[in-house]
């Protein structure tokens, strides 16, 4: 982890705007990374087995995933059977809120969001390639960040529960950490320490987590080669498994 060298990135994929916020046609944490994980754009967004890649160089193909999982699995699929591939899957644990006229330009003054990011909520969406997830030229990384969020303010609300704003924008601000997933003990270690043979009830209740994203979590590390599990009952029991990929 380099903080100073992804506040550069930042401020790159920043100076990229030419008409303010929200005007990217790439997004601004998306280009950021790219930058982080590659300052070299002669590298970016490839042409590669009929897709493009975002980063493409000695090290292999880098792709960052800043949306739903749901529609990269077959690109994925087809990366994996000829390069060593970075997955990059970033999580926002600090959030500052900050509302847009769209009409004068005029910024609020940020407010903190309470919500507060978790590893853990990523498994929804690793549900989504769990059957590459053993994959052993696939590596996950999870750069931590803090960020600001635009929103642009409109009238009326076009639905029942409209909450009135379009989100037009997320900012990284910082970069607090970084996880890497290459191996089966990276995966354990996101486990609380003893917890063996445990049910995804006792996951949930270990982790305070709810029991949706435990169950996730219990398959997606099953699917990384690092749980086994067996029937007790009416529930699964997962164990550690030891070693890596």
């Amino acid at each position: 982890m380099d903080t100073e060298a992804f506040r550069k990135a930042v401020e790159r994929a920043k100076a990229r705007e030419s008409g303010g916020i929200g005007t990217l046609a790439e997004k601004t944490l998306h280009s950021a990374l790219k930058y982080y994980y590659e300052p070299d754009e002669t590298k970016h967004e490839a042409e590669l087995c009929g897709f493009f890649a975002d980063i493409l160089n000695a090290d292999g193909v880098t792709e960052i995933q800043t949306g739903s999982f749901f529609h990269i699995d077959r690109k994925l699929g087809v990366f994996l059977g000829e390069y060593p591939v970075t997955l990059v899957c970033p999580l926002i644990r600090n959030k500052r809120i900050i509302y847009l006229d769209p009409e004068t330009g005029e910024m609020t003054k940020p407010r903190s969001s309470p919500k507060k990011g978790r590893i853990e909520s990523l498994f929804f969406e690793l549900m989504h390639i769990r059957k590459r997830l053993s994959d052993k030229n696939l590596m996950i990384v999870v750069p931590v960040i803090d960020a600001d969020e635009y929103r642009v303010k409109r009238e009326p609300k076009r639905r029942f529960r409209d909450k009135g704003y379009d989100k037009f924008e997320l900012v990284p601000t910082a970069l607090a950490d970084e996880r890497v997933f290459a191996e089966s003990a990276d995966w354990l270690m996101l486990l609380p320490d003893g917890l063996d043979g445990f049910t995804v009830k006792e996951l949930e209740k270990a982790l305070g987590i709810p029991n949706r994203v435990a169950g996730a979590m219990a398959r997606s590390i099953m699917s990384a080669g690092a749980l086994r599990r067996e029937k007790r009952d009416a529930s699964y029991v997962y164990y550690r498994i030891g070693g890596g990929k």
